[in-house]
């Protein structure tokens, strides 16, 4: 027996997976590259196969949205608006008028350019876009030489696909149904394919490169712990394989508490709402039986964006996730952006402490101009469900007053330009100190409220939550907090207005029947653990 082989790499997409390796490597293809005498001719030539490599991903679009949904299918009209951007194709026509080089040569050095430029960033999302563009300009350069468009992979029976890195159309264009995981040299967990892969339910690990020597030997993909184990004994494979059947045990028994009522055995009620991060997470919320969507981050719109979104953007978006979820109430959480979220599509200065700075309700009522489109929209979006909007970062009643203004505002200018719209509730996160110490004057201003534990926490015991070193000194349950939030619970029911709890603690289910004892409302959790937390619930 082969010796066990354990290679270490990192988590892309949760899960596990056993069977026999497919390595899979490209047929090797080099852009011809050679000076040419009409560059205007050859300008020409290229612009032809770009937009005929625009047409091909409108086909694979329409593909993907079949096979996983419209939000995952919009990772190739991402690809499209990369073959329309200005600086990328700037530079290919500066290699091809300026330099004189063909076609082929022009694009791959620009798509080099980028590719060292995306990979070379400590910024996750702009890692995730290199084998978007090593993709979309291969497309392109096959196109050009009128090479075999090389399709991807092909297998006729179940694999775990590795290769250096696959690219989102190599993946649709394949059998998924055959790929058990998936282990790949390069990428990022925020990666299009993985995104990807994450919505099929294939377990993917990063980091790890295989030779073509391992192909067809047995192998298990460890997608939690972010491993590979080539020539696995019987132990082992009996292990995974129970973690597997276990995963799927797991799931048909909760798929039993949907339907029921969140319910504690003495008979005290909860409501379950989801908090999702994009328009497809709200498919998976109505499909895990969430009483309402209580945290929609918008930040996601801004994804891959070099320009801000018009109200129209909002609005379509906000639009599919109030139809997704049936009828149920969506909370969209207007931007909170500033702090750790920083958009290449909106010029936001250097802050030496940006976690007390320009972020979220004061960027948003410093400049109306990205603040009343979203408003706008959320009210359109609410002719098609029921919607409520949620204000992050309150600190005052002042902000309150500001902020139905403007809301006012958005209502005038829609009803000028005759577009319907419908009056929404208006709630409020209570993340900040100063928010919950004056929670009792709030609650006669908002409709709800929503507890930020995350911020709250940090805030609160004056700690930066993703600075490790200061994690001895980081406790989540701290009294502090505690009272802050019992508080809150406190002078919301005194002036009739609910109360949801979202963040990290509304997911610790050691906590769960302590703020059912304070009288909360609901919590507001991923989706993927609404049932689990029903089923807790049930138990108590």
């Amino acid at each position: 027996m082969d010796d066990i082989i354990i290679r270490k790499g990192r988590s892309g997409s949760p899960g596990y997976a056993v069977g026999k390796l497919y390595i899979y490597k490209r047929d090797p293809y080099h852009a011809p590259r050679k000076t040419v005498q009409d560059a205007e001719a050859e300008y020409l030539r290229f612009e032809n196969a770009r937009i005929s490599t625009i047409k091909s991903l409108e086909s694979v679009y329409n593909m993907t949205r079949e096979l996983a949904g419209s939000k995952n299918a919009d990772i190739f009209t991402a690809q499209s608006m990369m073959l329309q951007d200005e600086d990328y194709l700037s530079l290919i026509k500066t290699n091809i008028l300026d330099e004189r080089k063909n076609a082929e040569w022009a694009v791959s050095d620009a798509s080099r350019h980028y590719y060292d430029f995306f990979t070379s960033t400590d910024d996750e999302v702009l890692k995730a876009k290199a084998v978007d563009i090593k993709d979309v300009s291969n497309k392109l350069i096959r196109l050009l030489s009128d090479a075999d468009q090389n399709n991807g992979p092909e297998f006729s029976e179940p694999v775990i696909l590795a290769a250096g890195y696959i690219s989102p159309s190599e993946l649709v264009q394949a059998d998924e149904s055959r790929i058990k995981g998936i282990v790949m040299r390069e990428g990022s967990a925020y990666s299009h394919v993985v995104i990807l892969a994450k919505s099929l339910g294939i377990p993917v690990v990063l980091g790890v490169g295989l030779p073509a020597a391992q192909s067809g030997c047995e192998a298990v993909i460890d997608g939690n712990d972010g491993k590979v184990i080539i020539h696995p004994d019987d132990e082992t494979v009996g292990h995974y394989r129970h973690l597997i059947d276990e995963g799927i045990n797991e799931r048909s028994r909760l798929r039993e508490y949907i339907g029921k009522k969140t319910q504690t055995q003495d008979g005290r009620s909860i409501e379950l709402f989801a908090n999702i991060g994009m328009p497809s997470d709200a498919v998976k919320a109505e499909e895990n039986d969430c009483d309402a969507i209580g945290l929609t981050r918008t930040e996601f719109i801004f994804t891959d964006r070099d320009n801000l979104p018009s109200e129209e953007d909002h609005f379509k978006a906000y639009k599919e996730i109030v139809e997704a979820v049936k009828g149920k109430p969506v909370v969209f959480r207007t931007f909170d952006l500033g702090a750790d979220k920083k958009l290449k599509a909106y010029g936001q200065v250097h802050e030496d402490n940006p976690a007390l700075g320009m972020r979220a309700i004061r960027l948003c009522l410093t400049d109306k101009s990205i603040f009343i489109p979203q408003i706008k929209a959320i009210l359109r979006a609410a002719m098609y469900g029921e919607a409520a909007m949620m204000f992050p970062m309150i600190t005052s009643t002042n902000e309150l007053v500001r902020i139905r203004e403007i809301v006012a505002e958005a209502e005038e200018e829609l009803g000028r330009e005759g577009k319907p719209y419908r009056k929404v509730k208006q709630g409020i996160m209570i993340e900040t100190p100063a928010a919950a110490l004056i929670s009792d004057e709030l609650a006669e201003m908002a409709d709800f409220f929503s507890i930020g534990t995350n911020d709250l926490m940090q805030y609160t015991l004056a700690i930066d939550r993703l600075n490790s070193s200061l994690a001895p000194f980081y406790t989540p349950h701290h009294r502090a907090v505690m009272k802050m939030i019992e508080m809150t619970i406190a002078n919301a029911h005194k002036a009739g207005i609910k109360v949801t709890i979202c963040g990290e603690l509304a997911s610790d289910m050691s906590l769960t029947e302590t703020f059912i004892d304070m009288g909360m409302d609901a919590l507001s959790v991923p989706p993927g653990l609404i049932l689990k937390l029903r089923r807790h619930i049930c138990s108590l």
